[in-house]
């Protein structure tokens, strides 16, 4: 069986430049390394990663047989359907994502996104895949479902990628007034917050405009969290973090 290493590679790329970013520039002062907590990271990254590139597209090759795709969107401009895409899929994220909070048992998965005591770019990795699969193939689906080319989609998936990643990022980085639409890490690091006053805030991926229209935004002008993480986490394993949400009381 042959192996795409392209996932491999683009995270050796994304490592080293956000590696070099938060040694430059951080944000705050870096924890003392914990070999535990990136052992945990990368095996989500590359065993966790796997499950979820290939769940996903199960999930979305289902959905699309049963459904198809409408035509006649591809022939807009490129720069008008990545736009559309990006409006269209950030809302899908907000959705998922405000459901991930709300609802119990989903939530049981997406605290171990969470459960990160410490963000840098690496905890960007750390997803349930079943949390990451409903999210990512509610997210695809309208770009599928309206047939934007392929082009379009993967300028969006590069876009979310980096961006992502970034949000999660020990960086002082500040989007100057892009802050007024698009998400910056400090939108981020407080929908992270252990913190009463940020919880269930913040859940838009890229932009903002969702979070202010429905009245969940949180943007303090200046200060950071004082702590990030769950009450009651699981240990800092792969296998913990993989069966814990089936063993939770929400499950019994």
């Amino acid at each position: 069986m042959q192996i795409d290493w392209q996932p491999y590679l683009t995270m050796a790329a994304i490592g080293l430049v956000f590696s070099g970013l938060e040694l430059l520039i951080p944000v705050r002062r870096p924890p003392a390394f914990a070999w535990r907590r990136y052992l945990t990271d990368l095996l989500h990254f590359s065993i966790g990663g796997i499950a979820i590139r290939v769940g996903t597209t199960a999930a979305i090759y289902f959905v699309m047989v049963r459904t198809g795709a409408i035509s006649g969107t591809a022939s807009l401009p490129l720069w008008l359907q990545v736009l559309a895409v990006m409006l269209f899929s950030d809302l899908m994220f907000w959705v998922a994502h405000r459901l991930c909070h709300a609802v119990p048992w989903l939530w049981e998965f997406h605290r171990i996104h969470h459960s990160s005591e410490h963000l840098d770019w690496l905890a960007a990795y750390r997803v349930h895949p079943v949390d990451q699969i409903l999210n990512s193939t509610l997210i695809a689906l309208p770009a599928l479902l309206l047939g934007f080319s392929p082009v379009a989609i993967l300028i969006y998936g590069v876009i979310y990628q980096w961006h992502a990643i970034l949000l999660h990022s020990n960086v002082r980085i500040t989007l100057g007034p892009l802050a007024r639409i698009v998400t910056g890490p400090q939108f981020h690091h407080w929908h992270h917050a252990d913190q009463p006053e940020a919880y269930d805030r913040n859940f838009g991926g890229q932009l903002v405009i969702w979070d202010r229209l429905f009245g969940t935004a949180f943007e303090p002008v200046s200060s950071l969290p004082e702590r990030y993480g769950v009450d009651d986490p699981p240990r800092e394993n792969f296998v913990t973090h993989l069966v814990s949400p089936f063993l939770r009381r929400h499950f019994q």
